[in-house]
């Protein structure tokens, strides 16, 4: 059987509808929301205010059998975050925490998805294991450690080689005459 499975059973939606901390048709909106602003579905619940940061990581840990790990005062190192897309890290909030032998563990804000746990096994290995941090302790992790360029918006580079071409053919016309 899949270690990963257990993340799977049972969505977190139906675990907080089945808990009473959601009502179904509010899960429903607060999942169709996360999915139209692309963030997590923990995310959207955690902006509704039905739990704090540490009650949502100690209810997924419970439920879904993840340890919790706190990241206040963790450093960490450049190369934890190489082989892993930043657009992936900020996408579904979590961070890499370690490499101990050939297991990478991560902390994350929800349970990850499938295609989450697939795309990181294929770039770091079968041997993934995950913790479940508080949405702040990631956040700031994120934000201070990880930079998303969005390339389609940010034109700086793009100007400057524009200008460096401009030169160089400025001064070959210069050159040649």
């Amino acid at each position: 059987m899949d270690p990963y499975e257990k993340f799977l059973r049972r969505p977190l939606d139906e675990v907080l509808v089945a808990q009473g901390v959601l009502n179904r048709e509010t899960a429903d909106q607060l999942r169709e929301s996360a999915e139209a602003a692309g963030e997590p579905f923990a995310t959207a619940v955690l902006d509704s205010g039905a739990l704090t940061p540490w009650d949502l990581a100690r209810l997924i840990a419970v439920h879904y059998q993840i340890p919790v790990h706190p990241l206040t005062g963790f450093k960490f190192g450049k190369e934890l975050f190489e082989g892993t897309r930043a657009d992936l890290l900020h996408r579904y909030q979590f961070v890499p925490v370690g490499v101990f032998g050939a297991t990478r563990t991560f902390a994350v804000l929800e349970p990850p998805p499938r295609s989450l746990v697939e795309e990181l096994r294929g770039n770091h290995g079968e041997n993934v294991f995950f913790f479940v941090s508080e949405s702040t302790e990631i956040a700031r992790a994120l934000s201070n450690e990880v930079k998303v360029v969005d390339t389609e918006s940010d034109r700086g580079w793009q100007k400057l080689f524009d200008s460096a071409e401009a030169e160089i053919s400025r001064n070959g016309e210069e050159s040649t005459s």
